[in-house]
């Protein structure tokens, strides 16, 4: 099944590029994680090429009529990240901002909803945009005016975001345990830890603060400590709250009923987050939510 992924993912990459061709519509994350899910097709006993997840934004324009029923365009930025699990298993992960006018909270919190409900296991982007074409009027702050895009960009007050996952060999320390808390609090990052073996950390948050805290983190010894995953954001701040995926940060501890780990429920908890393709990057594997017996 991860084969048949990557191979309608790659097709629907292909189709994207061949609709948004024009300069700077259409652009990768990163062209060698496109190469190497190309490379794994041929060779699909490396699960290392799918390490790096495919990605991809796209800069489109939607026709809308503001509160004072005047026609305006605005454009938009789609930004996706395929999880391992798309589109067999699982949606997008997507957030939309707007490159010339602001628009209402609710709208994030509106497409989200849409990408999970209308998700039918297969190819969505096309659907996606054609959604969010036909919605994103209702959404519009009240304005009633054209914006130039240039000096809505020069004038905002964009931050740029980061969210790191690291991986540990173990995290059984007290004294480490301790810190990962402490840092994070003092450097108002948001995300979680899981100790034991193996360790997940996980930070999110201005990026001047995350580099921060890896330098902390990196400044104590580690058997093992590696970023499996750094994503970065430009952002308003009141944008940013409504993609980051974390509101605390904290401790989580993933054992059943007999109190022995469990897989299933770190897989749950990240599939609840949009994140399940981080269980992937970790453990070489698709994720299984734990048993209901």
């Amino acid at each position: 099944m991860e084969r048949e992924n990557i191979e309608k993912q790659l097709f629907e990459i292909e189709v994207l590029q061949s609709i948004y061709s024009n300069s700077n519509e259409f652009t990768l994350d990163n062209e060698d994680a496109l190469y190497e899910a190309q490379a794994y097709l041929s060779q699909p006993e490396d699960k290392t090429l799918l390490d790096r997840k495919l990605g991809f934004s796209i800069k489109f324009s939607a026709d809308c009529i503001d509160d004072r029923e005047n026609e305006i365009k605005i454009l938009l930025e789609l930004v996706c990240r395929l999880p391992s699990s798309y589109p067999l298993l699982s949606p997008p992960d997507i957030f939309v901002r707007s490159l010339s006018i602001k628009l209402d909270r609710n709208f994030s919190e509106e497409l989200s909803n849409y990408v999970k409900s209308s998700h039918d296991n297969d190819s969505a982007i096309i659907n996606i945009i054609e959604w969010i074409k036909d919605n994103v009027s209702r959404f519009i702050n009240g304005t009633s005016e054209k914006k130039n895009v240039q000096n809505e960009s020069s004038n905002s007050e964009k931050k740029i975001y980061e969210r790191v996952f690291f991986y540990s060999h173990h995290i059984f320390s007290s004294e480490k345990r301790r810190c990962i808390y402490q840092w994070a609090q003092e450097l108002n990052l948001e995300g979680f830890f899981m100790p034991g073996k193996p360790g997940i950390i996980c930070v999110e948050g201005e990026r001047t603060n995350v580099q921060s805290y890896c330098a902390k983190l990196r400044s104590v010894p580690w058997q093992k400590l590696q970023i499996k995953e750094s994503q970065c954001f430009e952002f308003e701040p009141e944008e940013w709250k409504s993609v980051k995926k974390f509101t605390n940060f904290e401790e989580k501890i993933f054992t059943s009923n007999n109190q022995t780990f469990d897989l299933g429920l770190l897989f749950a908890f990240l599939k609840e987050k949009n994140l399940d393709y981080i269980f992937t990057l970790y453990f070489g594997v698709d994720g299984k939510l734990p048993s209901t017996n």
